[in-house]
């Protein structure tokens, strides 16, 4: 916590000067393990503004993980839907819409161990190259 502080910009003469709002907010932490990979919650911290809620996020999930991206939300600004009232999933019968009942892995399980593999890679390289 001691590199937070000196970090922080504090103002040299008088008090620290509180934000209107007075107390600090939550703010949801999501984390980029690899570059180009989605970002996941982390976890949440309590600060007065975006800058320190940052901050806050690269002391503790900096440190605690390496990741290369944070983002930090403030709660209020994070809208979901009701679990009771809100249907994300039709009701009705689509199962028409789903790849299900195709049996391809059966088939080519069947295919790899004829080991007619090499010799379909071969074909299809010659064709295409």
């Amino acid at each position: 916590m001691s590199r937070l502080r000196d970090q922080l910009h504090l103002p040299l003469d008088g008090e620290l000067k509180s934000p209107m709002e007075g107390d600090a907010k939550p703010f949801e932490v999501f984390i980029q393990l690899v570059r180009g990979k989605p970002h996941v919650h982390a976890g949440t911290v309590d600060a007065v503004d975006p800058e320190m809620a940052l901050q806050f996020a690269r002391e503790h999930y900096g440190q605690d993980q390496a990741c290369v991206h944070i983002w930090v939300v403030p709660r209020s600004a994070m809208l979901g839907t009701d679990y009771d009232h809100d249907v994300i999933w039709r009701s009705t019968d689509r199962s028409y819409k789903l790849a299900r009942g195709y049996q391809v892995h059966n088939r080519w399980l069947e295919f790899r161990s004829k080991k007619d593999v090499k010799e379909y890679e071969k074909e299809d390289l010659k064709e295409h190259y």
